[in-house]
């Protein structure tokens, strides 16, 4: 797969983060992160009540190369740089991918997610991704809002509380 140029966002508040693809050496920034996400953010993400990630998960979100797709992070600070947004897409039946993404609850609605889920996209389109899917909680309305505002299809699951979303590059 083509590589990731690092690439600055300004949030709608004027914040500024820099997105870079995630690295192994990230993991114990990844788990800090997803401990201080308030237990609704934690639950639209991963679909249940988890406090941390175990070390599967953590090897999950940090570890990707060409073949399984790539992990971005956001990092906002100075001194001392703390992640506010991390968003992935794991190809899982080549040529798809599925689609994660989750932001610091200070940085939410604020545009972060909507250009971090963009600039996979772009990716996904130069790297021969055919259709980028995902889950999304039905109670989830902001990130529902946001797929639609980008051009996912919709598709009821299976399971009540979840929506499919899906998107060709």
């Amino acid at each position: 797969m083509a590589p990731f140029a690092p690439a600055a966002i300004t949030a709608r508040d004027g914040r500024r983060a820099c997105v870079r693809p995630v690295r192994a050496a990230d993991a114990p920034l990844v788990q800090q992160f997803v401990r201080e996400l308030s237990p609704r953010s934690r639950r639209n993400r991963f679909f249940g009540p988890v406090a941390e990630l175990s070390p599967a998960q953590l090897e999950r979100m940090t570890q990707f190369d060409a073949a399984t797709g790539l992990g971005l992070v956001a990092l906002a600070g100075d001194d001392a740089p703390r992640i506010v947004g991390i968003a992935q897409h794991a190809v899982c039946d080549p040529p798809f991918a599925e689609l994660a993404v989750v932001v610091a609850d200070g940085w939410q609605r604020q545009g972060l997610g909507e250009r971090l889920v963009t600039l996979l996209l772009a990716h996904a389109a130069r790297t021969g991704i055919a259709a980028v899917h995902g889950f999304v909680m039905a109670a989830n309305r902001p990130m529902l809002a946001l797929a639609s505002k980008l051009g996912f299809a919709f598709e009821d699951d299976a399971d009540p509380g979840l929506v499919r979303i899906e998107r060709r590059p």
